[in-house]
């Protein structure tokens, strides 16, 4: 009898997979918390320092959360990651202070730090057991698409969101993430070549944990193209994403009739979901190349959002997100091909640090660009 059935057991993987991208991706309480908080009576002073500590809680998290996927299996790090996903609504819902609404941002942190990584890794080993890694480009586009196009209808609901009510708005975002670890549950963690099936024993722990860090480091010294891939797919993906995201204010103060302010924004999420159609193209190309013409098309992006025509910034926001998000999905591609199995999660956690220590200081240099 086989050990596996590859087309059953992928089809089954992934149809789990995209259910996760939805539960993460559409929460009506989470894609507008920042409103949420203002309706509750926080200042902007408190809303920007809850959202530092969630960005520092983050940076923090990330390496460990990838060597904890490495180290325990891919399927238990997710089903943490929707855990704490849980168990932020919960205390959001049941909050009554700033403290309480601090912690609860603190932990979901903490559970999209289990996710990143770990995700990429899962589905790259999964379509390596059935052998058809060559998918891996096509599959992750249907993935990103399938979290803008959730994240983007649960914008569009906004409004709706906000008369609901916030306690009402995070108990649903609760019962989302319960679907989440429902289906987390559902995975089958795959053989990774260098790792023992299922999670290392505790009393081996500590050397699997050492093992892992020593293999990604000597990648990290020995390959130089890897390394560049990390770097030019974070400043890229910077400046996309800090583009897009200083953008929406231009767009919040070029809209005349307010209730359109949801559907445009929609409007600007639909662009990873379209990042699948410039994949192909751009994966036929040297990387050096695709990256010097995605950053080329960003710096025009981000020239155009500076402007006050509505369809002039609806065009240079889709723009920008698309090329960026197209990038990031050839990037992941390439380096998944060169990742070790038995590191995979811990190095793309790597390159997800490379992108939040450029952000942080083209952050305050964006701001006073599109001043």
């Amino acid at each position: 009898m086989p050990k596996y059935q590859p087309l059953f057991s992928l089809h089954r993987q992934k149809r789990a997979l995209l259910l996760l991208e939805w539960c993460t991706a559409f929460r009506p309480a989470g894609s507008i918390w920042v409103l949420l908080l203002a309706l509750r009576g926080f200042s902007l002073v408190e809303i920007g320092a809850a959202e530092g500590l969630f960005h520092v809680v983050s940076l923090c998290c990330e390496l460990p959360s990838g060597l904890l996927a490495d180290v325990m299996g891919r399927k238990r790090t997710l089903v943490a990651s929707f855990a704490m996903f849980l168990i932020s609504a919960l205390l959001m819902a049941g909050s009554s202070g700033f403290g309480g609404a601090c912690l609860s941002l603190a932990v979901s942190a903490v559970g999209y730090n289990l996710q990143s990584g770990t995700r990429e890794a899962i589905t790259y080993e999964s379509m390596l057991q059935a052998g058809r890694e060559e998918e891996y480009l096509k599959f992750s586009s249907l993935q990103n698409g399938v979290y803008r196009f959730s994240n983007g209808g649960a914008m569009l609901l906004a409004g709706a969101t906000a008369l609901l009510g916030w306690r009402t708005a995070y108990l649903l975002d609760a019962g989302i993430a319960l679907m989440g670890l429902a289906a987390a549950l559902s995975l089958t963690e795959p053989v990774c070549e260098g790792r023992e099936k299922g999670s290392a024993a505790l009393s081996s722990l500590p050397e699997a944990l050492r093992e892992t860090v020593r293999g990604a480091w000597t990648l990290l010294r020995s390959d130089g193209v890897a390394v560049g891939i990390m770097l030019a797919n974070a400043l890229v993906g910077a400046c996309a994403t800090l583009t897009w995201f200083f953008l929406q204010q231009r767009v919040e103060a070029a809209v005349t009739v307010p209730a359109l302010l949801g559907p445009a924004l929609f409007v600007l999420g639909l662009d990873g979901g379209l990042a699948g159609l410039l994949t192909g193209r751009l994966d036929r190309l040297s990387y050096g190349r695709a990256a010097s013409l995605v950053g080329a098309g960003t710096a025009v992006c981000a020239l155009l959002a500076r402007g006050t025509s509505l369809p002039a910034l609806l065009c240079s926001g889709l723009a920008a997100g698309l090329l960026g998000d197209a990038l990031n999905l050839v990037s992941d591609k390439r380096l998944n091909d060169c990742f070790p199995s038995a590191q995979r999660a811990t190095l793309v956690s790597v390159s997800s640090m490379a992108f939040s220590l450029f952000m942080i200081p083209l952050s305050p240099l964006f701001g006073w660009f599109f001043t």
